[in-house]
């Protein structure tokens, strides 16, 4: 049991580390070469959630294409509560200069960025973060503790892993809907769904509105 434990352990902070190291790469190259340095280290954590899906890691069954109505279902509601919580969030934990200025910077300023950047939460940033902390970190503890108290803690770990004090209300909300919809379905599917609709809409408000009160208020998770 202890060695079960220790298994599950490594490969949750192995997995984290991996990502961590990706976006610090990937960020850092950016900063180098002109690349994008918002959307480069999100595609370099796709390429390593994607290995790692591959690998004993990732339960297979996860993969299976399963459960896109209950995803279609709690996205709405997963989403408002979201926002809800951002709202009471920011009343505590006002937005760092460094979220603001990462806010405005995903921004669409036209139409074609409006595009661009929806696109790229929808098949690169959904995915890769849940494969990561749906797939890897709450399956990981889910198999060492109650599921439900997985939940919890896997949501904790999702909303301390964007190391921003300001963002951690709303991601750990959004977290509890995407562990419920994996431990309903057994299948990543209407995470990865409900997690892509939350930043979809956010994204949308913002070129919406582009206003303050967007720009202070609203979370990406």
């Amino acid at each position: 049991m202890e060695d079960e434990i220790s298994r599950e352990i490594r490969d949750i902070l192995l997995a984290l580390a991996l990502a961590l190291a990706a976006l610090y790469a990937a960020g850092s190259a950016a900063a180098y070469t002109g690349i994008d340095k918002i959307w480069a280290p999100q595609l370099a954590l796709l390429a390593v959630a994607l290995i790692l899906s591959r690998t004993r890691m990732l339960d297979p069954v996860l993969r299976e294409l399963r459960g896109v109505l209950t995803g279609f279902i709690l996205a709405p509601f997963a989403t408002f509560s979201a926002i809800i919580a951002s709202l009471l969030w920011s009343t505590l934990f006002p937005q760092t200069p460094a979220a603001r200025q990462l806010t405005l910077a995903l921004t669409p300023s036209t139409p074609a960025e409006y595009l661009l950047y929806t696109s790229l939460t929808l098949f690169v940033v959904a995915p890769a973060e849940e494969i990561i902390f749906r797939g890897i970190v709450h399956e990981k503890l889910s198999k060492i503790m109650k599921r439900r108290f997985a939940d919890v803690v896997s949501s904790m770990i999702f909303a301390l892993a964007h190391l921003d004090l300001s963002r951690i209300g709303p991601t750990f909300v959004l977290g509890l809907f995407l562990a419920h919809s994996v431990d309903r379905t057994r299948s990543l599917t209407p995470a990865i769904i409900i997690h892509a609709i939350n930043n979809a809409v956010y994204i949308t408000l913002l070129f919406l509105s582009s206003s303050t009160f967007a720009a202070e208020n609203l979370i990406l998770s």
